[in-house]
């Protein structure tokens, strides 16, 4: 399956704003997709898709379950703590602060910092 050609067509999607129908043409993409997941190359762009589609719309649940997948992609990637940073990201919008501080802490470690550079200033002072 190629990931990217399939989330290329969504881009259109997420531009127009129309961020319910682009969450669920993700889940489509996602349901497609062979298990183990973490062995198709790029599956991890589509929970980060699924996170920033879910709140554009301000769905927290739905933001939360795009992000409990994450973690099953960390050691198959050379990850820098962008899945911490995400899982992270997304306690702290459901309002889960001590969560959020401890996945940004790994997430700033893995980076040495870098994963916080161009984002919100709000990640970075959680962990300050």
């Amino acid at each position: 399956m190629d990931v990217m050609s399939e989330l290329r067509e969504l881009y259109d999607v997420y531009n127009t704003e129309d961020f319910r129908s682009g969450l669920q043409r993700l889940r489509q993409i996602w349901y497609r997709i062979p298990e183990p997941k973490v062995d198709t190359a790029n599956a991890y762009l589509i929970l980060e898709d699924g996170v920033a589609f879910a709140l554009k719309c301000g769905d927290l649940d739905e933001a939360q379950w795009w992000a409990t997948h994450a973690p099953d992609f960390a050691k198959k990637r050379k990850d820098r703590g962008e899945v911490e940073f995400l899982v992270g990201k997304v306690a702290l919008e459901r309002g889960e602060l001590e969560a959020a501080r401890e996945w940004f802490l790994i997430s700033n470690v893995k980076s040495e910092g870098r994963i916080f550079e161009g984002e919100d200033k709000k990640y970075a002072q959680l962990i300050r």
